[in-house]
This record gives C-alpha cells, sequence and structure tokens, in this order.
C-alpha cells in the first residue's frame, strides 16, 4: 500500500506541467520532472544530487543560498519567490520565475521561464531611463502634478532648478514650497481659472504669467498644459511644459 502510494506520488510529480525539483537541506537535487529537461537543456539523470546553484548565473548563486538558509530556519510550509538566471548547456542565460517551499525532508521547488516577462520589464525600463533623460535634457521644466489650488507637482523634470531656483524634489509633494507659491500672487487666479476652463473644454492651456524664484526674482513664463483624464473623463491631473519667455508680461 505505501509503494503503491509512493509510486502515485512519483507519477504526479513527473506529469505535472511544469518544472519541479526536489532538494535535500543543502539544496542539492534528489529528484526533477521532465519539465527541468525542456527549461534548462540539462538531462535529468545528469543533474541528480548536484547542487542546483550550479546551473545559475554565478552573480545569482548568493542570492539562492541565503534563500536555503532563510526557508531552512523557517517553519514548515513556508515559501519564498523570486526571479533568478539559468544557464542552458549552450550559454543562454534564461531569467526563471522560482519559487522554493520548506518541507520535512528539504525544498519542493517550482520553476517557470520568465525571460520574455523580464526582458519585457527591463526594456520598459529602458524607454523610461530614456525619456527620463531626454526631458531632463530640455531647457524647460516638464511636469505632471494634481489639479488642485497648490498644483501639487508629482513629477518634475531637472529643469526646474534652472526656472525656479529650486530643485525637483523640493517641488514634488510640496517638500518645500508649493508650486502656486511660486506663481505671482497677482496671477494666481487667473492661471486656475484659466486651466480650469480649458479642462473642461478639453483643450490645451497656453499660459503667459510671473513666477517668483527662489532667490526673490521675478520671471515671466510661458506653460503649455493638458489634462490627463480617466476612462469615464474624470480628471486625473495637468502635465505640461514651462519655459523663459522673453515676451513682456
Amino acid at each position: 500500500m505505501l509503494a503503491s502510494l509512493r509510486r502515485e506520488r512519483g507519477q504526479e510529480f513527473e506529469s505535472l506541467p511544469l518544472a519541479l525539483a526536489r532538494l535535500d537541506h543543502q539544496g542539492a537535487i534528489q529528484q526533477l520532472n521532465k519539465g527541468w529537461e525542456e527549461l534548462t537543456g540539462y538531462p535529468v539523470q545528469a543533474c541528480l544530487y548536484r547542487a542546483q546553484a550550479s546551473y545559475m548565473h554565478p552573480e545569482d548563486q548568493p542570492l539562492w543560498k541565503q534563500a536555503l538558509i532563510r526557508l531552512g530556519k523557517a517553519p514548515l510550509g513556508a515559501w519564498e519567490q523570486m526571479q533568478l538566471r539559468f544557464l542552458t548547456p549552450d550559454g543562454e542565460r534564461r531569467w526563471v520565475e522560482v519559487r522554493l517551499r520548506h518541507y520535512s525532508q528539504g525544498f519542493i521547488v517550482s520553476l517557470g521561464d520568465a525571460t520574455l516577462q523580464v526582458e519585457k520589464q527591463q526594456a520598459l525600463a529602458a524607454r523610461h531611463r530614456s525619456l527620463c533623460n531626454l526631458l531632463d535634457s530640455l531647457p524647460a521644466m516638464v511636469y505632471r502634478c494634481r489639479n488642485n489650488r497648490h498644483w501639487t507637482m508629482e513629477y518634475v523634470s531637472e529643469g526646474c532648478t534652472d526656472l525656479t531656483g529650486y530643485r525637483p524634489d523640493q517641488l514634488i509633494n510640496s517638500q518645500v514650497v508649493t508650486f502656486n507659491s511660486l506663481i505671482h500672487p497677482d496671477d494666481r487666479d487667473r492661471v486656475w481659472a484659466e486651466v480650469q476652463q480649458s479642462l473642461q473644454a478639453r483643450s490645451p492651456a497656453c499660459l503667459d504669467y510671473r513666477l517668483i524664484t527662489a532667490d526673490g526674482c521675478t520671471r515671466s513664463v510661458h506653460e503649455r498644459a493638458s489634462g490627463i483624464y480617466s476612462d469615464n473623463g474624470d480628471v486625473l491631473g495637468v502635465e505640461g511644459i514651462i519655459f523663459v519667455s522673453h515676451m513682456p508680461h
């Protein structure tokens, strides 16, 4: 009866449609299913009793070993999830989503190919960095803010320092000053009214007004602003660009 149950469990382990590994308490492979070979390219029999870390990118091996130590001290059933790089026999790097679970005889590991997902995330992050670099290189202040009387900034490009005398971190979330406080007192109500009118009309706003810079100087600026809207038409915020105007106010 016990032998029959073990055979059934072994067959179930083999038939599951994902890569599975059973490790001892030191992280050495005790059992693998066919999904392992499909994922990594390594034959099952050649991998038995070897440390699973040996199939990982050298830079990721310490992360894996630290996870084994943490889970080895944790209660049975505890688990961790991480993305690690595995190396195939031909040297290809493959990102793998690893779920590691502590059980009485060591660890059960499930593995799934996450290469496309990670590469998409990396490409998106690279595009975001490129866009930020482009915006920061502009001789102007690019921004995104909430539609309130403070014009609470959520994003500000590096160009704000030359324009206002304040760093981005001093303006974001009104950490030091609100953007509204930088607008000349005589212009604040007009700027608010013109932006609200443009938001209601769903049209861009073109504004000319004065800023009071950090050193107390008055500077004429030109702003182009557009609303950010939800799918049902609610105003989520305002985004735009502000640059020095050489026209008299």
